[in-house]
């Protein structure tokens, strides 16, 4: 390991976590092993384990097969000692999920939204549950909006000029002491819809997918886009923002759509819409969902979609009903991540 400055209660929690995240990297793992992937000693190694095995984070695994020697002993993350609760929230109801730090979901409910503001549902349901489950280490929010990741915020409305700024993450995060990730709800979708994808293929490489995910909800069009496996944000968390795309002279993609347009003009709208995305970030796969497309017409617009995008650059197009599982998939994944990354470690190497 290079040589990482910090007071020694901080180090202790950077040692915490570089075992943790090789723990969870590899499945189970042996002191020599922890030693080589973190660059810790094998004298701390030990004593690192031990108190992780007094607080129930790491469990023994049992011992290797024998070489000729003694056998060394495994470890493994206790999954269920360091849990994530994740919230995805929709127009009319709160569907949240509290999963393992393997990303398994082992609790999965809906509430329905009884506030003018869904943030006093979450509020609600948040203390509700913390009361209930000490192991609960991160949180992740997926809301419809701009997000200001740092300062956990986002911003929300239909029209360009007209913007209502939430601090629903930062509120959260102060009130239960508890470490939260705020996300735009599409980025989550997106960056879930990829992982099972991968998944689905059995592929590990992540950094090969270039795929954009448009949904099409009341509350508007947007897309999260995911190019070389990372997640597209803008320089102002503003990319995917679809529904303020012009596509007339004088109507903007979300109004035209709320016009109600004939079929006709919907396909090809729709796959202009497509065609430009293309010519942007040359997805592999676009993918389209939400409750308010025109499903009954996907033929139609992948047959005029042909006539706008050359034939060697035509992506697949496909349409996924149910973008729960996706988006909870997206938001557990950052949210684990948040966990086993806490800490910001300066090399003094690299700054020399």
């Amino acid at each position: 390991m290079s040589n990482i400055s910090g007071k020694p209660q901080a180090m202790k929690k950077v040692n915490n976590l570089l075992v943790k995240k090789a723990l969870r990297k590899r499945g189970s793992a042996t002191k020599s092993e922890l030693s080589e992937d973190t660059g810790i000693s094998a004298t701390t190694i030990r004593t690192l384990l031990d108190e992780l095995i007094e607080n129930n984070e790491v469990i023994r695994f049992g011992l290797d097969k024998s070489s000729g020697g003694r056998r060394a002993e495994r470890y493994a993350l206790n999954l269920n000692e360091s849990l994530v609760l994740a919230f995805y929230v929709r127009s009319k109801y709160i569907d949240y999920a509290i999963a393992n730090a393997a990303g398994e979901i082992i609790e999965n409910k809906q509430v329905e939204i009884k506030s003018d503001n869904y943030a006093d549902d979450i509020d609600v349901t948040v203390g509700t549950i913390l009361k209930n489950n000490s192991f609960i280490k991160v949180i992740g929010i997926s809301v419809p909006g701009i997000v200001d990741i740092d300062n956990r915020k986002y911003l929300a409305g239909k029209k360009l000029g007209g913007w209502d700024e939430f601090n629903i993450g930062e509120y959260i995060e102060n009130k239960y002491n508890i470490s939260v990730l705020l996300e735009n709800d599409l980025n989550a979708i997106a960056l879930g819809h990829s992982l099972n994808l991968m998944k689905k293929l059995d592929v590990d490489d992540l950094s090969i997918l270039n795929m954009i995910y448009i949904y099409f909800a009341a509350a508007g069009v947007g897309a999260g886009i995911v190019t070389n496996g990372e997640l597209v944000r803008g320089g102002n968390n503003f990319a995917g923002e679809l529904g303020f795309m012009p596509v007339t002279k004088d109507k903007y993609l979300q109004g035209f759509i709320e016009t109600n347009p004939e079929n006709e003009s919907y396909v090809d709208i729709i796959s202009r819409v497509i065609a430009t995305v293309n010519c942007v970030i040359n997805p592999d796969i676009v993918v389209i969902g939400g409750e308010t497309f025109r499903f009954e017409l996907m033929e139609e617009i992948e047959h005029k979609c042909s006539s706008y995008i050359a034939i060697n650059a035509m992506p697949d197009i496909f349409y996924v009903e149910d973008s729960k599982a996706d988006c909870f998939t997206g938001i557990v994944h950052l949210a684990i991540k948040k966990m086993y990354s806490g800490i910001n470690l300066i090399d003094n190497e690299k700054k020399s």
